[in-house]
């Protein structure tokens, strides 16, 4: 059950758009109590509780505009109470003056002057309905919005801190005690990515006036959560537009799409003010116009009507039938008149030069979205008697389909104005360049975005995964060389370090060992992708285990392990059925001899590797692509062993804690991580992998 985040009790604190330590403390608190996951011994809560005081900012940074939401949506409440009373108070003054006999208006009678009041007190009645209405949907919205903000980045400081508050014993216990993580799935946390390769970046943009700079990395690695928190960085200053590559690469299209992203990004910087203004009752606007655009009307009606009987005025006496119809058709007329007015708006808007950073990005859209066509027409007839002459002319005009260079151009333009007209920044975050299946699209891309580079204050980051330059390159594509010189910078998306681990599981999974937390970096590298897959598995596999079984960490490690080993092995196999070639039917027999043997769980993987022969890595650039994976299974099992080994054995939690526990962890990962570049370097890692983990059997 999520507790409630009241509105009300968002207060505002010496600097505006805040959110109140206490307020935070008291849903933290909420959370405490009534989730399953969070649940702890109540006399830890008040520790609790303060720690979350003094991290506050840590959760609220990111949160100013969902909280100048709220403030503003409570501001709202305040404003149209004053106009109610008055409109009320002048009513109220017309009908005692009618029913009291005295004159209000010289030319009006007394029931004229009540239906008057009761027609003034009828439409005041329609706005404040209206307005009554708008304002609920925008607390409630605004409410929603922030506790579906809040409520992630909070559970994950609630976990961190319980972590944090456990005794020795119970943080190295060999034990896996976790049962639920909801949060060991790819949640877009900023903990994904290490602080340094977002530093890196982040400072490289704002220390220079332009920029293009390639980010590189694994598939998984955070290379798209390192964007996102580019564009959630409201301290950068920047309009920051992330576009995903799309499948299919078509250049105009593609930098239509960049276009039209950035023109959103306009809207969204623009305001914390824009989601206000849109949340600020455009119905009640509509119907305020509406209404003074009918009084406009009855008043020149009235008027009109007064003019008629001059010099000698008679009594103005519509009667209760004739006056609703005049207020009823004064309603209709303002109604028509304010569509025409948002009509014009949006048709002078496309012709004038925007004023505001927003008038412009939604000329951009406008721009984006519609084709313009011109037609001309003039006809002339000269006719005498019933005979004469007639012709005509017609002149149609479309626009022309638009070409890469108009594309570029316009968008050029765009970023151009913007600068002009806001001053900030721009950062255009193109991702997932490998997502094209054709390299040559890819190459394609890059070369055509390179027309856009170099503009003043506007800074491109693009990523692609090394991976996808690997088989780029296999199949003749020289990826790797397009890159390199396309960019400024290419920053590499380096592994999380175990620190950063540790925090990312202890963010997600409540009560997860720490000895848990050493083998899940061993064996992903660091890799936030892998690191996550791997703790999820030990929970889930904690699940599966039979009556009699302890969740301990060697038996829980060996699991995994044959578990992730299978899948390699049986992924490996397929490939190289695929591939016809002599070298590949080589290395099929070995590898089928080892899937057969990871059948027996009795024996360890090291024995296993001792029968198993794998060909040597000479001769393995000959390979087809499809099976190149066969080329880092003998490393990639070798980790596994090492892995098996050093987890295996039962240690007091000090042993845990050793140096050279550490220094044997990080080896492994660093191993795992060089899987995949030239074989020595994976032999040199192994090898130093190898050492740390018998220097550290020895010191345990």
């Amino acid at each position: 059950m999520s507790p409630r985040i009241a509105v009300v009790g968002v207060q505002m604190g010496a600097k505006a758009d805040r959110l109140s330590p206490e307020e935070l403390a008291r849903v933290a608190h909420e959370l405490l109590r009534h989730d399953a996951e969070l649940r702890c011994d109540p006399e830890l809560h008040p520790d609790i509780l303060g720690d979350v005081r003094k991290r506050a900012d840590q959760i609220l940074a990111p949160l100013v505009d969902e909280i100048a939401n709220v403030d503003e949506a409570r501001r709202a409440w305040r404003r149209p109470w004053a106009v109610a009373a008055l409109v009320l108070l002048v009513a109220a003054l017309l009908v005692l003056r009618a029913v009291s006999g005295t004159a209000v208006l010289p030319s009006w009678p007394s029931a004229a002057v009540i239906t008057f009041a009761v027609a003034l007190v009828a439409m005041g009645c329609f706005a404040f309905v209206s307005w009554w209405n708008v304002t609920r949907r925008r607390n409630r919205t605004a409410d929603v919005e922030l506790r579906a903000a809040l409520l992630p980045p909070l559970r994950a400081l609630l976990r961190l801190i319980i972590s944090e508050l456990q005794d020795d014993e119970a943080r190295w216990s060999g034990t896996l005690s976790t049962t639920k993580a909801p949060a060991l799935v790819e949640l877009n946390l900023q903990d994904t990515i290490p602080s340094r390769t977002y530093e890196r970046l982040r400072t490289f943009i704002a220390e220079h006036e332009s920029s293009a700079t390639g980010v590189a990395g694994a598939r998984g690695s955070g290379k798209t959560t390192l964007m996102r928190r580019l564009s959630l960085d409201d301290t950068l200053g920047c309009h920051v537009a992330l576009v995903s590559t799309p499948v299919k690469y078509a250049a105009v299209e593609f930098t239509r799409l960049i276009h039209g992203e950035l023109a959103r990004a306009g809207l969204r910087s623009s305001a914390a003010g824009l989601a206000r203004r849109h949340l600020a009752a455009p119905a009640l606007r509509v119907a305020l116009r509406t209404l003074l655009m009918a009084a406009a009307a009855l008043l020149l009606v009235t008027l009109w009507l007064y003019d008629k009987n001059r010099p000698v005025p008679t009594s103005f006496d519509l009667g209760w039938t004739g006056l609703s119809a005049v207020a009823l058709g004064a309603l209709i007329l303002g109604f028509a008149l304010n569509r025409a007015w948002a009509f014009f708006r949006i048709r002078a808007g496309m012709s004038t030069f925007p004023q505001s950073t927003r008038e412009l990005c939604l000329q951009q859209l406008e721009f984006l979205r519609w084709s313009t066509s011109v037609e001309r027409s003039a006809s002339a007839a000269i006719k005498v008697s019933g005979s004469g002459f007639e012709g005509g002319s017609k002149l149609s005009q479309a626009e022309r389909e638009v070409t890469h260079a108009d594309a570029v151009q316009a968008l050029r333009q765009f970023v151009e104005q913007l600068l002009a007209l806001g001053g900030r920044p721009v950062v255009i975050c193109v991702d997932e360049l490998d997502k094209l299946a054709d390299p040559a699209e890819a190459v394609d891309a890059i070369n055509g975005l390179k027309d856009l580079f170099h503009v003043a204050k506007a800074h491109f980051v693009l990523s692609v995964s090394t991976d996808a330059m690997l088989s780029f390159a296999a199949r003749g594509v020289p990826m790797r060389d397009v890159f390199d010189s396309a960019f400024d910078t290419i920053i590499s998306v380096a592994p999380l370090s175990l620190d950063e681990s540790q925090t990312l599981i202890s963010r997600r999974a409540r009560d997860f060992s720490r000895v848990f937390v050493l083998f899940c970096h061993a064996w992903s590298g660091g890799h936030a992708r892998d690191l996550i897959r791997t703790a999820r598995s030990c929970v889930d596999l904690k699940r599966d285990l039979q009556d009699g079984e302890q969740a301990d960490i060697a038996l829980l490690s060996r699991r995994v392990l044959r578990h992730d080993l299978r899948e390699v092995v049986d992924a490996t196999v397929e490939k190289l059925r695929g591939d016809d070639g002599d070298l590949a039917k080589t290395m099929l027999d070995p590898v089928l001899a080892f899937q057969e043997a990871l059948e027996d769980d009795a024996a360890n993987l090291h024995d296993l590797l001792k029968r198993i022969k794998f060909p040597p890595d000479a001769g393995m650039a000959a390979m087809a692509a499809e099976a190149r994976p066969a080329t880092t299974l003998a490393p990639y099992a070798r980790i596994a062993a090492l892995c098996e080994r050093l987890f295996s054995i039962s240690r007091p939690p000090a042993a845990w804690q050793a140096e050279a526990m550490s220094d044997a962890v990080i080896a492994l990962a660093e191993a795992r991580a060089a899987l995949g570049r030239h074989p020595r370097e994976i032999e040199r890692k192994l090898r130093r992998a190898a050492d740390a983990c018998a220097l550290a059997d020895v010191s345990g």
